[in-house]
């Protein structure tokens, strides 16, 4: 008779707000205190988004209210809420 095995599978635990926060603050290369596309671009990448310049283009779409390209500090809670909408987890 053979041996019973346990397999252990990794759960994903869903972004809290603080660590989105984080993780967008710094993703900001140029430390100008705004998001870029491109910045976004990789800060999505980085929650592992397989699409990250289309995630970003959405994003700035959905949450730039004053429409200059960027994401600036008073921006960055609606792109939280947004990126927390979207379901990102870590492993």
């Amino acid at each position: 008779m053979g041996r019973k095995v346990t397999v252990y599978k990794p759960t994903s635990v869903l972004y809290t707000k603080d660590q989105l926060m984080n993780v967008f603050k710094s993703h900001d290369a140029d430390g100008d205190g705004k998001l870029s596309k491109k910045e976004l671009k990789k800060a999505f990448k980085y929650l592992g988004s397989r699409w990250g310049s289309y995630r970003a283009e959405q994003a700035l779409r959905c949450t730039d209210a004053n429409d200059d390209g960027y994401i600036d500090e008073k921006e960055l809670e609606k792109l939280v809420d947004y990126t927390l909408e979207r379901r990102y987890t870590t492993v």
